[in-house]
């Protein structure tokens, strides 16, 4: 070869340097078996590494459907405004409500198609509900507060920010809503606002609730009466269950708070009799917690008729309010507290 000159001599083969051992030199193997501690280890790692995979698998599917129940929470417990010194009790249970489903499970309608919250029914059917029934609540009490023959700015902007709109992202709206009814708590509490009377304002307030439950009641009595599309109810039924019950709610904790803040409805054992009823009549409705919404027909012998329960509790709650509005009404103008009616032109605090 060409390049051998430039090498060492020693490292130039004249040879061949393959060699051939013999039979002498090799090792019998015919007996040789692997380790039993080896064939274990190795039998349980293939059974590991399959478990592993399919739990991956398994995991992967049933990641959506948890994610789905775990983001629908319904907070339909009571509020108490002790925590917070509200001049009008009504704002104060409005702000939480508010609070809650903002700041909750989060407002599922804002969410985007692909979030497990976008595949509920329920809780969709409850927000929007709640936040439509404290619109008609608030633009009420707007009306009852007026100013030189105008309803309170305030509460009429947080009655338009609370109505639900289709395609527009609830979160800003509501946040708005928020700050107009605490504007108008804070004038209340400087006396810078016009508050309407009691007795009034609760006659208003409970011939609304009595509308609300005739509402529920016909809209269930529609569902039950339509032919069963789904088992054990169709989307339908359960929206309209749900938009019962955050109608019921509200009532409730308006009642109460409405009681809480009255001193002399002790003086008058008929009327206080006639709320007590009444919220107790709302509190059953708003209570229902049914685990699946069940529209079925027959004797209910596996599953009861939820709607039509709750169909019940709304002609209850109907019924009771209408008593109440009797109540108040047969009871003397100055028998409860009138706040003070204080003109918009009053020195504003310092």
């Amino acid at each position: 070869m060409a390049f051998e000159s430039s090498l060492p001599a020693a490292y130039i083969e004249e040879d061949s340097a393959v060699s051939v051992l013999g039979t002498e030199h090799l090792v019998a193997l015919d007996y040789a078996e692997p380790s039993a501690l080896m064939l274990f280890t190795s039998r349980w790692w293939r059974r590991i590494k399959t478990l592993l995979k399919l739990g991956v698998v398994v995991g992967a599917v049933a990641a959506y459907p948890v994610a789905t129940l775990v983001s629908h929470q319904i907070d339909d417990s009571s509020i108490s405004l002790s925590s917070q010194d509200w001049s009008a009790p009504h704002v104060g249970v409005a702000i939480t409500k508010i609070a809650r489903e903002l700041e909750g499970g989060g407002w599922a309608g804002d969410v985007a198609n692909w979030h497990p919250q976008a595949r509920l029914t329920a809780m969709p059917a409850w927000q929007e509900a709640t936040v439509n029934a404290l619109a008609d609540h608030t633009r009420l009490l707007a009306t009852l507060s007026t100013t030189n023959d105008e309803p309170d700015a305030d509460l009429l902007a947080a009655s338009r920010l609370l109505r639900t709109l289709p395609n527009e992202d609830m979160r800003p709206r509501l946040t708005a809503a928020a700050k107009a009814l605490n504007r108008y708590d804070g004038r209340v509490s400087r006396g810078l606002a016009r508050v309407s009377d009691t007795r009034l304002a609760l006659i208003a307030e409970t011939e609304m609730f009595a509308k609300w439950a005739e509402t529920s009641r016909n809209d269930l009595s529609e569902q039950i009466n339509q032919e069963t599309t789904g088992w054990p109810a169709s989307k339908m039924d359960i929206r309209t269950f749900y938009a019962s019950k955050a109608r019921a709610h509200v009532a409730h904790e308006m009642l109460v708070a409405a009681m809480a803040n009255e001193p002399n409805l002790e003086k008058y054992a008929d009327v206080t009799a006639a709320m007590v009823r009444a919220e107790q009549a709302w509190l059953h409705a708003s209570q229902q917690k049914p685990l699946i919404v069940s529209n079925q027909r027959g004797d209910g012998a596996l599953l009861t008729n939820h709607l039509a329960g709750m169909a019940y509790h709304m002609a209850e709650a109907r019924d009771a309010s209408l008593a109440m509005v009797a109540a108040l009404e047969a009871m003397p103008e100055t028998g409860l507290h009138n706040f003070a009616l204080v003109e918009q032109t009053s020195a504003p605090a310092p």
